[in-house]
């Protein structure tokens, strides 16, 4: 590993690593630094000037001079300062001036308050157009997206759009655009199920709770980026989840997420998200991941709103009809407005791929993937992945679970590819001599602890100890299904609020139901302290 170069940042010695821009090294170093054409997603441009600092060196013979920061690469003995007397004239200059250009602009002027500059002295234009030319919009949509936008006119008529008529035949409604913009002057608006931006109109598949379903673990609500559902009472005194038509931005995020698939969503139900392909590798892209006609016969593409609309049952169950692969390709996190799905696509791709090595389909076979910049970026990474895949050991498709969906559909499909018998001696293998060495071999214990954890709250973890110490098995007549009634509900709920130290629980099965209703951020009436089972330890 390279040695981290020292640098002087306002009087203080820091270290950082080799190659950093000297933005990069001085936030990492906790100063603040005003930036207004900067996002990590895509280069720095220097555009805006804002993140100009002065940097000096024991080497230059005294001669200092201002740099914009972003572009600037560290070197060893860098002399840098942030709050100079040169900084300063320089820094409130630019900002007066965005000031005067976009007078409405209350990011402008929040960053120009941060500096103590309350008023501009130059003349305020027309208030009309808050483009500060920093170019983000279009870097963003040409690296990361359909290159939709670009540069357009030239001097002061200067501006960005698709074309002059403003009609973006390319754009994809990814709203990474408006995302990155600082001034809020690109707009996007959505209503009735339309997404309305530049000139363009892309209908929203809204998403729908079926309240019987519903087990109100509250999970929609901490995954969805934009805080649309809410858990909520029904005039029978239950709880269930609610999705506003009207707010809901169609990302799909919580559908995918939900255990029991009580949250579906117009056009990406279950068998529109696991084709039957066998022999095929699945890509599931979200719409900005342009693929054009690269893609070879044997990877088929699917379009999904966000990746983390695709849940682990919907993997499951693309394996099962014997494709050679999946894969999430998510195009980048931080530029889009639905990013967290990005963050769930990756975890669920991993908790998916030890599903399926533990049936006996090996491991790799699930994959997520952030492809590299630009246009073909996406086609590049898929076609690469493709390659490293080998053929599945199923000849034929695995027949369809009886389960109505969610994760009681991936722990079906589970079950039902334990029995195949190309995969049984290495789903056993695996079991015995990896990792997953649980102690207890027989049920579905491993498969219900992976599908848990994901839900938080350490609903598996007392059962993962359980496991191991072979103590107990979901066997018989006690199935578990994360789907469960509202009178269910009630009863689990009534069990739990009758122990206030918490319920020892000596079936596995009534542990984890348990374990879910009380996970943190799930809906009761009333504080419950969490179940415990029969082998852990109890204390007073």
């Amino acid at each position: 590993m390279s040695e981290r170069v020292r640098i002087n940042v306002d009087g203080r010695e820091v270290e950082v690593r080799p190659g950093a821009m000297l933005l990069e090294a001085l936030r990492e170093a906790g100063s603040e630094v005003p930036t207004l054409c900067h996002h990590p997603s895509v280069e720095p441009s220097g555009a805006c000037r804002l993140c100009s600092v002065e940097i000096s060196h024991a080497d230059w013979g005294g001669w200092s001079g201002l740099v914009t920061s972003c572009l600037y690469p560290v070197e060893e003995g860098l002399v840098a300062s942030t709050r100079s007397d040169r900084v300063a004239r320089t820094r409130r200059t630019l900002l007066e001036l965005y000031m005067a250009r976009c007078p409405d602009s209350p990011e402008i002027a929040a960053l120009a308050r941060a500096e103590g500059i309350d008023v501009t002295a130059f003349a305020a234009r027309d208030s009309a157009n808050l483009c500060i030319q920093c170019g983000l919009c279009v870097r963003v949509c040409q690296d990361l997206s359909t290159a939709a936008i670009a540069p357009l006119g030239r001097g002061t008529e200067k501006g960005v759009g698709p074309r002059p008529d403003g009609l973006a035949e390319d754009c994809v409604g990814c709203q990474a655009c408006a995302h990155v913009c600082p001034t809020g002057e690109i707009k996007s608006e959505q209503g009735n199920g339309v997404l309305r931006i530049w000139q363009r109109e892309f209908p929203l598949p809204v998403c729908a709770v079926t309240p019987e379903h519903c087990r109100a673990c509250g999970l929609c609500e901490e995954v969805c980026p934009t805080d649309i559902p809410r858990i909520a009472p029904r005039v029978d005194g239950t709880l269930a989840a609610t999705i506003s038509a009207e707010a809901c931005e169609g990302c799909g995020i919580c559908a995918g997420s939900c255990p029991t698939g009580a949250i579906t969503q117009p056009g990406f139900e279950g068998a529109e998200l696991a084709p039957r392909a066998p022999g095929q590798a699945i890509v599931y892209a979200c719409a900005r991941s342009d693929f054009g006609d690269d893609l070879p016969e044997n990877v088929e593409l699917v379009r999904v709103p966000c990746v983390g609309r695709v849940g682990p049952e919907h993997l499951v169950e693309t394996m099962a009809h014997a494709a050679a692969g999946a894969l999430l390709m998510c195009r980048d996190r931080e530029s889009c407005p639905h990013g967290e799905g990005g963050r769930l696509g990756e975890e669920r791709a991993v908790v998916t791929s030890e599903l399926l090595a533990l049936a006996g389909l090996g491991e790799g076979r699930v994959d997520y993937l952030r492809p590299e910049p630009g246009i073909g970026g996406p086609a590049r990474g898929a076609m690469e992945w493709r390659e490293g895949l080998t053929p599945t050991p199923l000849a034929e498709p695995t027949e369809d679970a009886a389960a109505p969906g969610g994760l009681d559909r991936a722990l079906e499909l589970l079950r039902t590819l334990r029995t195949r018998p190309e995969l049984a001696a290495a789903s056993r293998a695996y079991r015995e001599h990896t990792l997953f060495d649980w102690g207890a071999t027989e049920g579905d214990l491993p498969e219900l602890a992976l599908l848990s954890e994901p839900l938080g709250g350490g609903a598996g973890t007392g059962l993962v100890q359980a496991i191991k110490a072979g103590a107990c098995s979901l066997s018989g007549e006690h199935g578990f299904r994360f789907r469960i009634t509202q009178r269910e509900r009630r009863a689990f709920a009534a069990r739990l609020a009758s122990d206030s130290e918490g319920v020892v629980c000596e079936e596995p099965c009534e542990y984890l139901q348990l374990a879910l209703l009380a996970r943190e951020g799930a809906w009761q009436p009333g504080a419950c302290a969490p179940p415990r089972f029969h082998t852990e330890e109890v204390t007073s």
